[in-house]
């Protein structure tokens, strides 16, 4: 088997095993270990199952290697691993002394083969690297993978709790902030003001808001992704439900409303059928939509994790 014939059958195994962690919600990265024309360690990601930062499909290739072949030295073995190494992996990789680094696409944040770091070149002992095999097929996968995340509905990729603490003085003035999940439905916060605050929201306003929210959401077409919005008991924000929707639409639903109430003229929608005319406040549901909408202008669905 030719040198270039080898390389490609090696990383079709590695992808092989990268499809396999792609199946199982894991980022699609596969490792191999070869000596010669047989492969003598297998890897794959397995992060996200193990809770391990350490379950990288290179360190488990090398460490499958290791022991098959009865030592830590692979100084006659070649790594085959569809993403180009972390700093982490082109570590291990360099400590197992294998000979040769061979990797599909390139990881222009965090690769450490050259891409952004040249760890190899920069240690005592320096394996080969040989970069780009299958190296469009390999990225495609990749692309598929993190394309399938961002669109998948939040209730799929959301902790069962938040993982901050927003209570109290140590609590964000505002924002926009991830609660919990339960089953298909999400719950964020929606904060005006620290919980401790005692200049709450007046319920005039929060009147005049809800049946604003309410209508904007109907304008959308969202009335089946939104289960409820409604103050917090202590009126210092809101609550929002939804279900079938991503962090990013959530997001994006609750800046655009905020904005429609904040440029709103007219009667409140929906007050008459329902004979709450009275205890309604436009002007300061306007100007509490308006400072809502300035800070959350800038949010992140990484923002709402913090």
């Amino acid at each position: 088997m030719s040198a270039d014939s080898r390389s490609e059958a090696m990383m079709r195994e590695a992808l092989r095993l990268a499809r396999e962690a792609f199946d199982d919600g894991e980022t699609p990265v596969g490792a191999v270990v070869t000596l010669g024309d047989t492969v003598v360690g297998r890897g794959r990601n397995r992060r996200e199952k193990s809770h391990s930062a350490l379950a990288h499909a290179e360190v488990e290739a090398i460490d499958e290697a290791c022991r098959r072949l009865g030592g830590w030295r692979l100084w006659e073995c070649d790594l085959y691993v569809t993403l180009e190494p972390c700093p982490m992996c082109a570590g291990a990789a360099v400590n197992a002394r294998v000979k040769r680094i061979v990797y599909g696409a390139r990881d222009a944040k965090n690769g450490a083969c050259g891409s952004v770091l040249d760890l190899p070149a920069a240690t005592t002992y320096r394996p080969a690297v040989t970069g780009g095999v299958l190296e469009e097929e390999c990225g495609e996968l990749l692309t598929a993978f993190f394309r399938d995340l961002r669109e998948r509905p939040a209730a799929q990729e959301a902790p069962q709790t938040a993982p901050h603490a927003q209570n109290g003085r140590n609590a964000p003035p505002r924002g926009m902030f991830l609660v919990r999940v339960d089953g298909p439905v999400v719950t964020y916060d929606i904060r005006t003001r620290r919980p401790d605050d005692r200049d709450v929201m007046p319920t005039d306003v929060i009147h005049t808001a809800a049946h604003l929210f309410a209508d904007f959401v109907r304008r959308q077409g969202r009335d089946g992704s939104v289960v409820t919005f409604a103050p917090t008991a202590c009126r210092t924000g809101f609550r929002l439900l939804t279900t079938g929707l991503t962090h990013a639409q959530a997001l994006q639903l609750v800046q655009d409303a905020f904005a429609f109430i904040a440029t709103f003229e007219g009667e409140i929608p929906d007050a008459p059928e329902y004979g709450c005319e009275c205890d309604h406040d436009l002007a300061g549901a306007k100007r509490e939509a308006a400072d809502q909408a300035a800070a959350l202008s800038g949010w992140t669905t990484e923002k709402m994790l913090i």
